[in-house]
């Protein structure tokens, strides 16, 4: 049984090393954040505990204002390379192969076009 995460487990306060924009399609927006909750948090505490509190994710604005994108926002923390942050071999360590393509599947189902990938550093 994974155990329960409490809001305050994500406590990374440092500038991100990731950031990474996904564009969910139209009338997912809840599956997608079920999925997030249900799927990749229990496989990162299972497999990747080191992970945990490490990443933070953010939902567009019910209020978008005219003009801008609207995607879901995620943050990745650490010392980290972008790999440590695949779902696939995280699904595949977690879950097993046949249950990681049937996650990964439900993943792509969800998101529309390609993810867009940040890599930053802290200025000021």
């Amino acid at each position: 049984m994974v155990p329960a995460l409490k809001e305050e487990t994500m406590t990374a306060t440092d500038a991100p090393r990731f950031v990474v924009a996904t564009h969910v399609k139209a009338g997912r927006d809840d599956d997608f954040e079920a999925f997030l909750r249900d799927v990749v948090v229990p496989a990162e505490v299972r497999v990747r505990p080191h992970q945990v509190g490490m990443w933070h994710l953010m939902r567009p604005a019910t209020d978008q204002p005219e003009g801008t994108s609207r995607a879901w926002i995620m943050t990745f923390h650490g010392p980290s390379t972008l790999d440590d942050w695949d779902l696939e071999p995280l699904f595949v360590e977690a879950y097993g192969p046949d249950a990681s393509r049937e996650h990964l599947g439900h993943f792509l189902d969800m998101v529309e076009g390609e993810q867009t990938v940040y890599a930053v550093e802290s200025v000021l």
